[in-house]
């Protein structure tokens, strides 16, 4: 019998969140479809996609992440265009609308600058996805903590280890939900660090 080596595991996935890895397999990433990884980074999330037939796609604030991002491509898909992979604020995608089957966008949304540059990245994400398509993100939140955080301002608190963060509660992501035509595939998971932060999975799909 065929043992594929517990070491060979970091060669296929590389530092994929867990919590996507369960998507896969769910089966709800499949070969040949198109998904953009939005805050895509140096393309932690991309390392078994790339490889795997996933039309890839990213966009990410920083250039030398993505000259990083368009390097791991260049290797593992070398078929994929350069431009699939740009430069750009995520509430402002340079894709045209209704274009992938999947998004990503996992450990960002807390780093928006305000509640409406958070909310007008989730528009654009729901923007660019197709009807039936689905929006994987993660992020923290307050839920689980609520009154036990440092608020500074609105929905801005400080945390334990220094940084200040947009932290949205159940109530803002059930509203766009509603606004946007959303239908969770799963119910909202969300895990507790330490009594120091939480971070929620979205998971759900565009039914407008």
């Amino acid at each position: 019998m065929f043992h594929i080596p517990l070491s060979s595991l970091p060669a296929q996935f590389g530092d994929i969140d867990i919590y996507l890895f369960d998507q896969l397999l769910k089966g709800r990433i499949q070969r040949g479809m198109k998904l953009l990884d939005a805050g895509c980074g140096a393309g932690r999330n991309l390392h078994y996609l790339l490889q795997a037939g996933v039309k890839v796609y990213g966009a990410d604030l920083s250039a030398e992440a993505i000259d990083k991002v368009r390097n791991l491509a260049s290797e593992l898909a070398p078929n994929l265009p350069a431009r699939n992979f740009v430069v750009a604020d995520l509430d402002a995608l340079p894709f045209e609308d209704a274009q992938f089957d999947v998004v990503l966008c996992s450990a960002v949304l807390h780093f928006a600058r305000s509640e409406e540059h958070f909310n007008g990245i989730v528009r654009e994400l729901w923007r660019v996805l197709k009807p039936g398509g689905m929006l994987f993100a993660r992020f923290s939140t307050t839920i689980g903590l609520e009154g036990k955080l440092q608020q500074v301002e609105g929905r801005f608190y400080r945390m334990s280890h220094g940084p200040v963060w947009f932290l949205a509660d159940e109530k803002l992501v059930v509203e766009l939900e509603k606004e946007l035509g959303f239908a969770r595939l799963e119910p909202l998971k969300t895990v507790l660090v330490e009594q120091e932060r939480t971070m929620t999975t979205w998971v759900v799909r565009k039914v407008v």
